[in-house]
């Protein structure tokens, strides 16, 4: 199966993201948010993918705000855990 390459624009509450869309081979898609390191999540076609990514970048966003916002700096070696409520 020959693998399609979408670039498609996912809007979220955060502005507009440009997306690219690659069919794997689980008759999915993979997305893949251009200008977001480390942002890629899987949509079982288009709609889902998009929806999917829109998810993803706007969980991307509020976390990097919320380590700006708290720092997350510890000086101990033991992993400490935070409930923060939004």
């Amino acid at each position: 199966m020959k693998k399609k390459h979408i670039t498609a624009f996912v809007q979220t509450q955060y502005g507009r993201y440009e997306c690219l869309l690659e069919s794997d081979e689980k008759k999915g898609f993979i997305v893949t948010a251009s200008g977001l390191p480390g942002v890629t999540t899987w949509g079982k076609n288009i709609a889902h993918a998009k929806k999917m990514a829109k998810e993803a970048i706007e969980l991307c966003i509020e976390c990097r705000v919320e380590t700006s916002l708290h720092g997350f700096k510890t000086k101990s070696k033991t992993p400490t855990k935070e409930l923060l409520t939004i």
